[in-house]
């Protein structure tokens, strides 16, 4: 084992490990970035209806919380890349502090966080409707 240098009276013995903090955000923006890729995918499509249109709109907005909200309340489709991505790194950071006190596998935490930013996206999606040339 390595041995660790003395902590300095400022420093945090709870704050989260780079490891963590980077496995979580890390796993989180590229969920997102996939997510997003999907989503705007599908719903370009010449006939996107129904079953398409709902999983569409609940990948960009699982992937893109901020523009999820943006396409709630004005509607249609919005993309705020740079708040989503300011959200992941935020969430990526609280939920390795949150890991990492109560000893959590950071894994575990990135994959649940990614089933609850589908939930989240799924919900969205209800709300909005694509108006799409025929």
């Amino acid at each position: 084992m390595t041995d660790r240098p003395d902590l300095a009276p400022d420093d945090d013995p709870d704050a989260p490990g780079c490891r963590d903090v980077a496995v979580i955000t890390g796993v989180l923006l590229v969920a997102a970035i996939a997510f997003v890729a999907v989503g705007l995918s599908l719903i370009n499509r010449d006939t996107c209806e129904g079953l398409c249109e709902v999983a569409g709109l609940t990948t960009l907005y699982a992937g893109g919380p901020i523009s999820g909200i943006l396409g709630v309340l004005y509607g249609g489709v919005h993309l705020a890349w740079p708040l989503d991505v300011t959200v992941w790194v935020i969430v990526g950071f609280w939920s390795a502090r949150w890991a990492g006190r109560r000893g959590r596998n950071p894994w575990n935490v990135a994959a649940t966080l990614v089933v609850v930013a589908l939930v989240f996206g799924l919900v969205l999606s209800r709300f909005v409707e694509l108006d799409l040339p025929h």
